[in-house]
């Protein structure tokens, strides 16, 4: 097998790679497949590009589904800090 062959697994991955990249510097297509095809060291950057791509999607995702909740814990509190205080208030 040489560098240009890959398993199919590995071509869909090497795909998504390229195509992040690509989509992150569009005008310069051509040199990232000229560069990733022929420069190992490029290649293992764009694999470590593409995982924290990856990585801090999946994070940005699980913190706005996390800070969703927090908001509403927080309405739901302010609901409790108001009926506490108005049940207080009537006690006086």
């Amino acid at each position: 097998m040489n560098d240009h062959t890959f398993p199919r697994d590995k071509m869909d991955t090497i795909n998504s790679q390229l195509e992040a990249i690509k989509e992150r510097w569009p005008e310069h297509k051509d040199d990232i497949l000229a560069l990733y095809y022929r420069d190992a060291k490029f290649r293992a950057i764009c694999d470590d590009y593409y995982l924290s791509l990856q990585y801090l999607n999946k994070f940005k995702k699980e913190f706005s589904e996390k800070l969703e909740t927090i908001e509403e814990y927080e309405k739901l509190l302010n609901e409790l800090e108001s009926e506490l205080q108005g049940r207080i208030d009537k006690n006086k």
